[in-house]
């Protein structure tokens, strides 16, 4: 699947939908004000991975000749993408209705805020706290934005159901997409328990994720001690014994040989890595008949 896309997006969500296609082999084009991109301004590092190998139009579209520019490139377009508040777009005359008659096939996504309130403004702070989950989330907003993220995923799905379903109007709402973190909490994926938990290695650290009990009997197995087969589910505090031995089982060896260490053995053992910026892949290998 492949095709032209506008991204009339700017800041964070928009463009990285744009990215996600793009790895898919759609090309994408970003239609600018001309005023640019704040993000680029604000925070250039980001701006540049959000959007290397995009080609990027400059267009006024409040003046007749941008408008008529961004009704050319329709024509050809597979998928349009905005962000603008709800209504933008209709009162400069380009929305959904006028740019289907000039490809019916077109699929138009609009990144909004809220379903009852499409126009209000709004970030990720305030969809995570209409969501719900700014307690559940409390460690992690501060550091990546998850409404944005989840609604780029989200509205990449919509384009290509859109393409699926040969064109249409798409409005994703980036407080509702967020949805995806509101499952039940599952007791045990917190890190105070012995199978589920990161250790500090001599050098490093290392997660152990021997949730399932064959895992856990795999592990005590390979690290030679059936002393520990009773107490997965041990709390990871410095009061208990076996928290303490398996510490000190780990502090044994760097992180990193560690790794390969459970690897051998079939644990799920990995050491942490840091994190360095990288470039979007997808993140499945396609396999053809004669594979």
């Amino acid at each position: 699947m492949s095709g032209r896309v506008l991204d009339l997006t700017r800041l964070l969500p928009g463009p990285l939908v744009g990215l996600i296609l793009g790895r898919m082999d759609f090309e994408v084009v970003r239609v600018l004000p001309p005023g640019g991109d704040d993000l680029e301004r604000w925070q250039p590092e980001t701006h540049a991975w959000l959007n290397a190998g995009k080609a990027t139009l400059m267009l006024d579209l409040k003046s007749e000749q941008g408008k008529q520019t961004l009704l050319k490139l329709v024509q050809d377009a597979a998928i349009l993408l905005e962000s603008n508040r709800a209504g933008v777009m209709e009162r400069l005359g380009l929305g959904y209705q006028v740019l289907r008659e000039h490809n019916p096939g077109l699929v138009y996504v609009r990144l909004a805020g809220h379903r009852d309130d499409p126009a209000a403004p709004g970030h990720d702070l305030t969809y995570l706290a209409a969501a719900g989950l700014l307690d559940r989330l409390e460690t992690a907003w501060t550091r990546t934005q998850l409404a944005d993220v989840s609604g780029a995923l989200w509205a990449a799905l919509a384009a290509l159901a859109g393409l699926h379903r040969g064109g249409g109007f798409y409005e994703v709402y980036l407080s509702e997409t967020l949805g995806v973190f509101a499952y039940p909490p599952i007791p045990g994926l917190d890190g105070t328990r012995v199978a589920y938990h990161i250790y500090p290695a001599s050098s490093g650290r290392v997660a152990l994720a021997a949730l399932e009990p064959h895992l856990w009997a795999r592990f005590c197995r390979a690290a030679d001690r059936p002393e520990w087969l009773g107490s997965a589910a041990a709390r990871t505090d410095e009061e208990n014994g076996v928290f303490e031995e398996i510490s000190d089982f780990f502090r044994s060896k760097p992180a990193a040989a560690w790794e390969a260490w459970g690897r051998e053995r079939g644990v799920p053992l990995q050491e942490v890595k840091p994190l360095a910026p990288a470039s979007l892949h997808l993140p499945w290998r396609s396999r053809g008949e004669d594979s």
